[in-house]
């Protein structure tokens, strides 16, 4: 909130009170002083708002991806909880998404509705000299947790990988083992595990990881069983956690974005 004293009009006031001569002077004196704060009080409401949308986002233009990252990430996936279509087969090849989906499925962090995947072509079928990858999870349309990797020299199934993380809002995730990170996972004919980024397998009361897209109802173990999937269960702590503990939340999406050079 921008706030400043207004000292033009009160200036001219006692400029003018030296030259006063009569009532009907004055008269005109506090019209004019009032016309001149109007006119003030105006311009800085003005500012006010310009100060506002440039720092926040509009309704008019909502949270997209572009307004988040401002413009220095593009949205190339947004996997969606609960719609019963696999989260993998969407991302790799588009399947299961309809020709249009709707306008909330292609944001971030506004209520709107959506009961798609959405998958950004152009991005992902002309992966391309990308620089870096983002994997942020989402709960209550409030960003959770995210995951930056190197995008350098990667292909859009590949840049997956515990040895391409940059940062993490999960602190031991460099520190400690990570038996599977990859995009495809653990799948096998009892369970379909995706977008894995898991630490051990200890059998199913010791498995202990920080996301996993479940992308089948049923599993080999307890903790990864569903009434619907796909699923995106991750650590809600800093650091890895076994995924039969309180501690594993489940997102509402995830989104990939990508920042890099010469995208479509």
């Amino acid at each position: 909130m921008v706030t400043m004293v207004k000292p033009v009009a009160w200036i001219c006031f006692g400029l003018a009170l030296l030259h006063l001569s009569s009532a009907q002077d004055l008269a005109e004196i506090i019209r004019t002083v009032a016309a001149i704060d109007t006119k003030f009080t105006n311009l800085l409401r003005s500012l006010n708002r310009s100060v506002s949308s440039c720092c926040q986002c509009s309704s008019s233009s909502g949270c997209s991806a572009d307004n988040v990252y401002r413009n220095a990430w593009k949205l190339a996936f947004r996997g969606t909880a609960g719609i019963r279509k696999s989260v993998l087969s969407a991302y790799k090849d588009g399947q299961g998404i309809p020709a249009s989906v709707e306008y909330g499925c292609k944001q971030v962090g506004q209520n709107l509705p959506c009961a798609n995947h959405y998958r950004n072509n152009a991005i992902l079928d002309n992966w391309k000299d990308i620089s870096q990858v983002a994997l942020v999870l989402y709960k209550d349309n409030v960003k959770v947790k995210q995951v930056i990797f190197d995008g350098a020299g990667s292909n859009y199934m590949n840049w997956l990988t515990k040895a391409r993380v940059l940062d993490s809002s999960w602190s031991d995730m460099k520190s400690q083992i990570g038996n599977i990170f990859s995009i495809e996972g653990d799948i096998r004919p009892e369970l379909r595990r995706v977008f894995l980024l898991n630490s051990v397998y200890g059998g199913c009361p010791n498995d202990v990881g920080w996301f996993v897209a479940i992308d089948k109802e049923s599993d080999g173990c307890g903790w990864a069983n569903n009434p619907a999937f796909p699923v995106f269960k991750y650590a809600r702590t800093e650091d890895r956690q076994n995924w039969n503990s309180a501690n594993i939340g489940n997102a509402d999406y995830f989104a990939i974005f990508v920042r890099g050079y010469n995208l479509p």
